[in-house]
């Protein structure tokens, strides 16, 4: 690599303008082909890196990204933690000139959804970052966004039919594949296992939704299957909906073996089955304090980490790489799927 190479290097040894190198860096102008491969060829061989802390304080603009999530009540919400990932990128991009807006919307109210998605257009953000949890209402913002030619990233999930240009994201399906390994695994021949997904608007919420293929279709491969597979769905009060549930479809609680909740609310079924003196293996997502706690207390068996605080930064830091550094990046980023039991809960880096 040649050390301290200048625009007006290359301009030099391809003899052309530094204002025709400069073009050709930023995909701006008309410059023909012919002699933009040419200058590629002269970056590529000297392996030039743009000073890009001197070219933000040179041009004087700042460069807005829009981040996109539900919001935390609280630091035991799940989405409290990809919160800390955007303060870190954004302590870290500061002196790049970039600036990072952050806009929230209720987790249970679609329609807050849009009217949030519509301050964002309206602030004209350079990029944007966002979980599409409302699968309607985030297809129809995304179509805005590529009407506008706004890049944007996905965290959290993925959604069909868009145009983003990555997302970072655990693999849903998989992961709900998983969990009816390890409950198969933890079961006799048979046994009553529970899915629960505890949220309102199902339909709307494509990742649980994946969740769950995958942990129905690992039943479904396996020939010897002798399990009884229970669905059920709350919307309110877990504890409450879960016994009443149970009694409209006529199991006692004892005889239930196994649970598998799709969500972070797992704590709602793990103290529901706590105070009924049941003891069922429960399995569900995510490290906030009340789950945690449950887990060292053995009312949760396993949780799934979906690294939400990485996914995040690694997202806002995939924009900074596309938008910034022209770099190509991978579109398809999928986080670990990590299993956290209470033997190995105090060694565990979430990032």
């Amino acid at each position: 690599m040649v050390k301290n190479t200048r625009i007006k290097d290359i301009a030099i040894r391809a003899g052309v303008s530094i204002g025709t190198v400069d073009r050709v860096l930023h995909d701006r102008g008309e410059v023909s082909l012919a002699t933009r491969e040419k200058i590629q060829q002269i970056i590529d061989e000297l392996d030039y890196r743009p000073n890009l802390l001197a070219s933000s304080l040179a041009s004087k603009k700042n460069i807005v990204f829009a981040t996109f999530m539900p919001k935390a009540a609280n630091q035991d919400n799940y989405w409290s933690k990809p919160q800390h990932g955007v303060e870190k990128a954004k302590n870290q991009l500061r002196e790049y000139g970039v600036r990072i807006k952050q806009f929230y919307f209720e987790m249970e109210d679609s329609s807050s959804f849009s009217a949030e998605a519509e301050k964002i257009l309206l602030s004209e953000p350079d990029a944007v970052m966002l979980a599409p949890c409302a699968k309607r209402e985030a297809i129809r913002f995304t179509q805005k966004l590529d009407e506008r030619k706004i890049p944007y990233i996905f965290i959290d999930s993925i959604l069909p039919n868009t145009h983003p240009i990555g997302f970072v994201a655990q693999s849903s399906y998989d992961s709900g594949f998983l969990a009816a390994k390890l409950i198969d695994w933890g079961l006799g021949e048979e046994g009553v296992i529970l899915l629960i997904h505890i949220a309102r608007e199902l339909d709307n919420a494509n990742h649980l939704l994946l969740r769950e293929k995958g942990f129905l279709q690992y039943f479904e491969k396996k020939s010897s299957n002798r399990h009884r597979l229970l669905k059920m769905e709350v919307s309110g009060n877990g504890e409450e909906e879960i016994v009443r549930h149970l009694a409209d479809l006529g199991i006692n609680p004892c005889e239930v073996n196994a649970v598998f909740v799709t969500n972070s609310k797992v704590n709602q079924a793990a103290i529901c089955f706590k105070n009924l003196c049941v003891t069922p293996k429960i399995i569900g997502y995510d490290l906030i304090p009340i789950n945690i706690a449950l887990l060292k207390e053995g009312k949760i068996d396993f949780l799934i980490c979906q690294k939400p605080e990485m996914q995040a930064f690694q997202a806002i830091n995939l924009l900074f790489d596309h938008l910034v550094k022209k770099d190509k990046i991978k579109k398809e980023n999928f986080t670990s799927i990590d299993l956290i039991t209470r033997e190995n809960i105090n060694f565990y880096n979430s990032y």
